[in-house]
């Protein structure tokens, strides 16, 4: 059985009609969702409008430390399915179109992912990083199983303690990622499909820090020093460096 966690933070305004809406009309059901929130002001917030069944669980502020405790909370060898708190909508690269479409299924998207990680034993799967360009999904290989950027906003794992061993609070995906690769040799990643969110321009959860650019750049500085061989960092067109895994070879 798949555990569903959402880890959320201030926005209980918008959550129903985004990632809650996502996951129910993909076929499940409300007891099938745990919610993880910050403390019980946050928790009375949600309680007020998120659907009957859901499972909010007081958790702890941080994103950090909000993760360790999700990671905590489930056994070893649980499969779990987490996704951001505010994904607007799932879509693949429809070969016939050559767009982007919704996935009709979502439910068979993530039995494909754990399903693809027992097959080859590992224990990390996602999406393809880029949410809204088919020519890109249309060029990459339709599953990858080596060592691959496995996007935070929307993946599956079975749980390992020490695949989930941080060091970083806001760019753990690429920690993960290269955990993953470390211990198991790479990851799942479904290249054909994407999760769509606008999280810089959304209230709420990460954004709400200020100092939230300066706290990525400490960690990307870390991960340098931690696994220098690793990734490197490339400059973006506004600006700001972001961290690449190196290519390894197959």
């Amino acid at each position: 059985m798949v555990k569903i966690c959402i880890a959320s933070y201030q926005r209980h305004e918008s959550i129903n009609q985004k990632s809650i809406k996502v996951l129910l009309n993909g076929g499940y059901k409300p007891n099938e969702i745990d919610l993880f929130v910050a403390n019980e002001k946050e928790y009375e917030k949600y309680k007020s409008v998120v659907p009957e069944g859901i499972n909010i669980i007081i958790a702890v502020k941080g994103l950090k430390a909000v993760r360790e405790f999700i990671f905590d909370y489930y056994d070893q060898g649980e499969k779990i399915l987490s996704l951001d708190d505010d994904i607007e909508i799932v879509r693949k690269y429809d070969e016939n179109s050559g767009k982007l479409v919704p996935v009709e299924n979502l439910k068979s998207l993530v039995q494909l992912g754990f399903d693809e990680c027992s097959k080859h034993s590992l224990k990390l799967w996602g999406l393809y990083p880029v949410q809204g360009n088919p020519f890109f999904m249309k060029n990459a290989k339709e599953i990858s199983y080596d060592y691959k950027f496995i996007i935070g906003n929307f993946f599956g794992f079975i749980n390992d303690k020490q695949m989930n061993k941080l060091h970083v609070s806001n760019i753990d995906d690429f920690e993960r990622s290269i955990r993953s690769y470390q211990l198991f040799g790479g990851s799942v990643r479904l290249n054909h499909y994407a999760a769509k969110t606008n999280f810089k321009k959304n209230a709420g959860g990460a954004q709400y820090d200020p100092n939230r650019q300066d706290k990525i750049n400490q960690d990307m500085d870390l991960l340098l020093k931690l696994y220098p061989n690793m990734l490197f960092l490339r400059k973006k067109k506004d600006g700001y460096m972001n961290p690449v895994l190196k290519q390894k070879k197959i």
